[in-house]
Parts: C-alpha cells; structure tokens; sequence
C-alpha cells in the first residue's frame, strides 16, 4: 500500500522535502497547533510541531541542540470556506487532496478549497515534553 503524499498539494513542496524527506512523513505524525483565518487576505495558515528531528536534518539540528520540528503551510485563495461547530478541542484530523483543505476533529470540521498552499523550510527548534 502506498501512502498519500500531502505534500504534492503544495506549489513548491522541495523546501519541505528537503528536511522532512520526500515523502515526507504523514500529517498525522504531527501535531496541528494554531490555525489562523485570515478574512482580509483570503487565507488560513496551519501551523505543525512534533518533538523528532526529521531525516533531514538530524545532524545540523542535533549540533544546535533543537529536538522538535515546526512548519507552517499557508493556504491562500480560500474559497468555500465552511466551519461548523467549535469548542475548545484542537482539530485531530487534516487532509490535503489536491487543492480541497479538511479539518476535523471532537464535533467540528472546517474545510475549504484553495488557489495554492505554500510551505517555507521547517525550523528546528528546542522544546520540552509536559509529563
């Protein structure tokens, strides 16, 4: 069975590629920490973190003591942009197909269709795991 490759959705997938690996691990794999509409610019941006050094970049992130990851992709040209319910649970669920968006989660869903998704490089950063 092969796995869906999210990030074909992006306009420029290498800058991600090239740290998180090609393909890069599921989305599942990570955790979705901010989700920020935009109204005035037609955009959503989804933030990702996971406490691993992703394949490519172990070596470098390891020497400047970082041991999580964190990338943003940013949706812009959002189009039938629907959201209903909320509380305070965060979205458990995220899928890419093509240019549609879909977040899910506990008794929400947000979903939305886009003109193109783009993603800078991830940062590595130092973070700390609560017990």
């Amino acid at each position: 069975m092969t796995l869906h490759d999210w990030s074909e959705a992006l306009a420029d997938p290498s800058p991600l590629r090239a740290v998180l690996g090609a393909p890069p691990p599921p989305l599942t794999d990570y955790e979705l920490l901010s989700v920020h509409v935009d109204e005035r610019r037609s955009s959503v941006t989804l933030g990702f973190f996971a406490l691993a050094l992703p394949a490519g970049a172990v070596a470098a992130w390891e020497a400047r003591g970082h041991n999580a990851v964190e990338f943003f992709l940013i949706c812009v040209g959002v189009k039938s942009f629907s959201l209903d319910g909320w509380n305070i649970d965060r979205f458990d669920r995220v899928s890419l197909a093509g240019s549609h968006v879909e977040l899910s989660g506990e008794g929400k869903r947000m979903s939305f269709d886009v003109d193109e998704i783009r993603a800078d490089g991830p940062t590595g950063r130092l973070a700390g795991r609560a017990i």
